[in-house]
């Protein structure tokens, strides 16, 4: 969601007062936000230009290639294209979803597409950076009474015909009254993945395995499918329109309409 936010608060950036040259302002700004990108593309589409004194605009269209949003993390392909937008200049603000929203006199909406590669994944699953932000985000969700463990080693696998496999090897945070050397698990599942009326993600046929032993398709079966409507809190719709996994690459085409806050 950070980097949605930047996306945003960077196309937003065509109404700065010193905004010129909107297209090399837009791309200088999504450069000086993210970690690095190897290619990167912006059209602003005008007329008449003096439309953005206004807080108008026709369309903006933003491809990137080889783009690392945050250091050690890289999107192979990442474009967006939106409708036409309209906001008060006046109350610009884009420090944050919230704020983007308060900007807007009428729904921000467009395509979103992006490619990641399976070996970009397991790369940066290698780096501490990620590592520590990901076993603090399993942390926080994990419930207290409930043991901790530490994150050794973490692989994702692509898979034919829209599956995904995770192997997960996890040690238990030894306390320090225990006298016992700490447990180490290791965790593997497999399941396909559907888009149902491009409102969520089902998931298919999962399988898992913990410590060599089968897991029971009952505790599987908790998992069923991810839902888009979580993000309708925030003013986020979202429909899903592409999703592929095949052996090299995650694929992902989908429609994001922003309400403005009233």
């Amino acid at each position: 969601m950070e980097f949605f936010t930047v996306f945003l608060s960077s196309l937003l950036m065509v109404f700065s007062p010193v905004s010129l040259v909107v297209d090399t302002v837009v791309a200088d700004t999504i450069r000086s936000r993210v970690n690095d990108v190897e290619e990167l593309a912006v059209r602003i589409d005008n007329t008449p230009s003096y439309q953005s004194t206004q807080g108008k605009i026709d369309r903006v269209r933003i491809a990137s290639r080889g783009i690392e949003p945050i250091e050690d993390f890289r999107i192979e392909a990442l474009e967006l294209e939106t409708d036409s937008i309209d906001v008060n200049i006046n109350n610009l603000q884009t420090n944050n979803i919230k704020g983007i929203r308060q900007s807007l006199r009428k729904p921000l909406q467009g395509g979103l597409s992006l490619i990641i590669k399976e070996k970009d994944i397991n790369q940066a699953l290698k780096s501490d950076k990620i590592r520590e932000t990901l076993q603090k985000t399993i942390n926080s969700i994990v419930p207290e009474q409930v043991p901790k463990f530490k994150i050794l080693t973490l692989n994702v696998e692509f898979k034919p015909k829209n599956r995904l496999g995770i192997k997960v090897k996890l040690q238990q945070l030894k306390k320090s009254d225990e006298e016992n050397p700490p447990e180490t698990i290791a965790l593997n599942l497999e399941a396909g993945f559907k888009v149902k009326d491009g409102r969520s993600i089902q998931v298919l046929d999962p399988r898992g395995e913990l410590n060599d032993r089968t897991l029971s398709k009952k505790i599987l079966g908790r998992f069923q499918q991810f839902d888009l409507a979580v993000l309708e809190g925030q003013g986020i719709i979202a429909r899903l329109l592409k999703f592929k996994v095949d052996e090299e690459s995650l694929a992902l085409v989908s429609f994001i309409r922003l309400e403005p806050l009233k």
